[in-house]
């Protein structure tokens, strides 16, 4: 018999974990109830840690793609930043005799690498720390937060005790290792440093942190994630989102979530388990979701192609890298259409993938190049309905590869193929004819949330590296662009220093949405306003330019303009 604890269960290596919407499924129907953990997210989505000695090998067959946790990662690439406030039109709106709106009565939660709680801009002026409550999921020497089973919860009673010791990591010893959550924390709503001119954009509100755990070596295997790369698992994050949400409606705050994380895996239309779970949130009264746009743009990690009766066939080439370890690709073709696709190596050799045959995982062997490609064929994606096939390249020769896609019958439509994000794959692994198109990160494609992409405030010029829309199904994202370049960033182990990416310019518009709230919420305006009511209205107040057609692939509905957005309100 398993005695095992949830809280050992979710943390075991030896158990593997889904996501289940809706209700338990039949995975968990036909295991006995002592070999998994169930965990409660909000919207009838659960996650459940499962003993993997009572499963099937991992594929996208039998378990059903959703089901599998993708993978995320961090969104940067790594002035003053009250020119950049500015540039946004939060600057004028915490400082306008009618407004001076600071994020005062408002929650901002932050689901990342943690934070420095020990740094003075996350301080009132008495020492005093503006976090409510940090769940650090990678400490089990503390209490787990109500309902959830792993982790240490460090509430604000508990952070002033440590603040006011001469060794604060001895009574809360949570830390960001990485420092990427400290980032976008101090950006949304860091106090003031006069020496620095540094700002946040709601310096006022209220923090609730989420130190996400890296995945499991299980994850980590199946999308052949090398061991040194920054991933974490779906299910940590929808965790964390609903411990964020729960918190300040406990506390009787509006939230405004920032999601600086991302990942290519899916078909780019808001079909991830976490896109579908933020569009539920964001239609919630109170709360607010903004989410990067992803830097994969100019990555040459996207290729597609539209096939018809005079042209039934197209060949993408891939470049593959010298020391390239293995990497996954996902290739999705839109319905009704079916289409074969073979795989050549750099040296001619041609091994084809079977469309016959049912569940199961093909193994593609490359003989004079000791290549071996796994793939798993779905000829009707559950959830999107797409043909859906997966591939796993293990050491695979450097040189160019050749995926050879033909049309097999329908009418002729259009198929896509993405490469893992930025840090998950080596930047000399790429498609030759790439295009900057439909690269837009998940949960990026989520309907609801507020996409931010980034743009250099200073000669107002977009990123070069930033993810670009629209999604396949012509879906407008990125909603709108803010600044992320350049940006004056607290360092770890103290100072400042600058960072650009997308999840910068989320985690400006999240401190734009907390101020919205404020407005909204806090102070009457409209009580049960929504995250869809915060988005449209951040949409309608974004700064255009004459000549340039809107909502536009790069910019969205523009640039973000805080203070115009009040002006129409007004």
């Amino acid at each position: 018999m398993n005695k095992m604890t949830c809280r050992e269960k979710i943390l075991s290596q030896d158990y593997w974990d889904f996501i289940l919407p809706g209700d338990r499924g039949k995975m968990a129907d036909n295991i006995p109830e002592n070999s998994y953990c169930r965990q409660q997210m909000d919207f009838g989505y659960e996650s459940v840690s499962v003993d993997k000695s009572l499963l099937s090998p991992l594929n996208i067959e039998e378990y059903w793609y959703n089901s599998i946790p993708n993978c995320y990662t961090l969104l940067d690439s790594t002035g003053t930043n009250n020119d950049a406030l500015n540039s946004a039109g939060i600057l004028q709106v915490q400082n306008y005799p009618t407004l001076r709106l600071m994020g005062e009565g408002v929650m901002i939660g932050f689901l990342d690498t943690g934070i420095d709680y020990r740094n003075p801009v996350f301080q009132n002026i008495d020492g005093s720390t503006r976090i409510a409550g940090l769940w650090d999921q990678t400490i089990q020497t503390g209490n787990a937060p109500k309902a959830f089973d792993y982790g240490s919860e460090y509430r604000e009673e508990m952070l002033n005790e440590a603040l006011r010791s001469e060794d604060p990591l001895s009574i809360v010893p949570t830390t960001d290792t990485n420092g990427h959550g400290t980032y976008l924390a101090s950006i949304a709503a860091g106090n003031a440093d006069v020496n620095t001119q540094f700002l946040g954009a709601a310096p006022e509100a209220i923090l609730g942190i989420v130190k996400l755990k890296e995945a499991k070596n299980y994850l980590r295997d199946f999308y052949l994630i090398r061991e040194d790369a920054v991933c974490y698992q779906e299910n940590d994050i929808m965790l964390g989102i609903a411990f964020a949400v729960r918190m300040a409606r406990k506390m009787g705050m509006p939230v405004s979530v920032c999601l600086g994380l991302g990942t290519s895996q899916g078909a780019h239309i808001g079909d991830s388990e976490l896109s579908r779970y933020l569009n539920y949130i964001n239609e919630d009264s109170n709360v607010s979701v903004s989410v990067a746009a992803g830097n994969e743009g100019v990555a040459q990690h996207h290729f597609t192609a539209d096939l018809s009766v005079e042209n039934s066939q197209e060949t993408a080439e891939l470049r593959v890298a010298e020391g390239e370890e293995g990497f996954y690709m996902e290739f999705w073709g839109n319905p009704p259409d079916e289409y074969s696709i073979s795989v050549q190596s750099p040296i001619g050799e041609i091994l084809y993938v079977s469309s016959s045959l049912g569940a199961g995982t093909q193994q593609l062997f490359f003989i004079f190049t000791e290549t071996r490609v796994l793939v798993n064929y779905v000829g009707m994606e559950r959830t999107t309905g797409k043909q859906l096939v997966y591939f796993r390249f293990f050491h695979p020769a450097p040189g160019i590869w050749k995926i050879h896609v033909t049309r097999q019958e329908g009418s002729g439509s259009r198929f896509h193929m993405w490469l893992p994000v930025q840090g998950l794959i080596s930047a000399d692994t790429y498609f030759l004819q790439s295009t900057p198109y439909n690269t837009v990160t998940a949960p990026g494609d989520s309907v609801r949330s507020i996409t931010a992409t980034a743009y250099q405030y200073r000669d107002n010029s977009l990123f070069y590296q930033a993810g670009r829309g629209f999604t396949p199904d012509n879906q407008v994202t990125p909603d709108l662009a803010a600044p992320g370049v350049n940006l004056l960033i607290p360092l770890r182990g103290g100072g400042f220093g600058t960072g650009s990416g997308s999840s910068l310019a989320a985690a400006i518009t999240a401190g734009a949405a907390a101020l919205m709230l404020e407005w909204a919420i806090v102070r009457g305006n409209i009580p049960y306003a929504s995250g869809n009511i915060v988005k449209y209205a951040l949409q309608k107040g974004a700064d255009r330019d004459e000549n340039v057609n809107y909502p536009n692939p790069g910019w969205g509905y523009g640039r973000l303009d805080l203070y115009h957005t009040f002006e129409i309100l007004k």
